[in-house]
């Protein structure tokens, strides 16, 4: 099959590695015959037009957005109206930005949500989306050669000044390391951190916990509502540890000091799990064999009632 990759790309110049960039190779790896169109302002998206598209016999596009983009939509409800081929949504950030994506997801012959609660209420909706939680590039986040035991910061975060920043340094001092990371600095971060600290704010499964288990860490991040699902990727006390409150985190922090063999272990169940299941490779293919059997009845050009933008 030959797909459209259609992404927001800020820094075309750049060579750095993007999601959408790692997502890109990893449909390549898989055997994909992939044509890039990434766009630099969600104000003023232009995609090709529908005669170029069956010219290069596209059969697929994905597009990869967390927001709002009108520009976008009027751009998808075109190629809806004038080709046949399928067109798959990932929906970005959500449980947040569910609000957002009402359109792409009445224009999509799939979606695609990292957030289950979401999945439940687009499918609720009549609409055919697949739950496609977030994940760690390993040509990013990846082991580090040091081993555990050489790991010299207890706990480490790139969260920034979110909750219980303050409270950490104030109980750890230096064990303690906050830091706003770009590129390999993410695996160099990690790489020395024996307890990766995760807050998620809107209750929802953050892509720190995968990429933080990928580098090794022992991931420790708040207890979120059963509806998220994350203790099945990563169950408590075996692949990751939970909290919920500040009483909850300091007993979990006196177990992972008083308790470093164990601490190790479910770092490591926590980086075997993620490495297995939880990278760009796995949902590269999760993705391709989703579309290969996407219901006959879906795939008609005028399969679904489309919006009017």
């Amino acid at each position: 099959m030959r797909w459209c990759f259609v992404y927001h790309d800020p820094e075309p110049a750049s060579a750095a590695w993007t999601l959408p960039r790692g997502f890109a190779a990893a449909l390549q790896a898989e055997g994909v015959e992939l044509w890039n169109v990434p766009f630099l302002d969600p104000s003023q998206v232009v995609l090709p037009s529908c005669e170029e598209l069956k010219r290069r016999q596209i059969d697929v596009m994905l597009v990869f957005y967390a927001g709002r983009s009108e520009a976008l939509e009027r751009e998808l409800l075109r190629i809806r109206q004038g080709t046949d081929l399928l067109l798959v949504n990932e929906l970005g950030d959500e449980p947040q930005t569910r609000h957002l994506n009402a359109v792409r997801v009445q224009l999509s012959h799939l979606s695609l949500s990292p957030d289950a609660a979401s999945v439940a209420h687009w499918q609720a909706l009549g609409a055919h989306c697949a739950w496609f939680t977030h994940w760690a590039d390993t040509a990013l986040f990846h082991p580090p050669q040091a081993s555990a035991a050489e790991r010299p910061v207890f706990v480490v975060t790139t969260m920034g000044r979110r909750r219980y920043h303050r409270l950490l340094q104030l109980v750890l001092g230096g064990r303690y390391q906050n830091r706003r990371c770009t590129g390999e600095e993410n695996t160099r971060f990690y790489g020395r951190g024996q307890v990766a600290f995760q807050y998620a704010r809107w209750g929802e499964v953050t892509r720190r916990v995968f990429e933080a288990a990928a580098c090794g860490c022992c991931v420790l991040t708040n207890a979120l509502p059963a509806h998220t699902r994350l203790d099945e990727l990563l169950p408590p006390d075996q692949a990751a540890l939970y909290y919920c409150g500040t009483w909850s985190l300091l007993v979990q922090l006196w177990r992972l000091a008083r308790r470093p063999r164990w601490r190790e272990q479910v770092a490591a169940e926590g980086q075997r799990r993620v490495l297995a299941c939880h990278t760009q490779q796995a949902r590269a293919r999760a993705l391709i064999k989703a579309v290969q059997t996407l219901p006959e009845r879906l795939t008609g050009a005028a399969s679904t009632a489309l919006p009017s933008l």
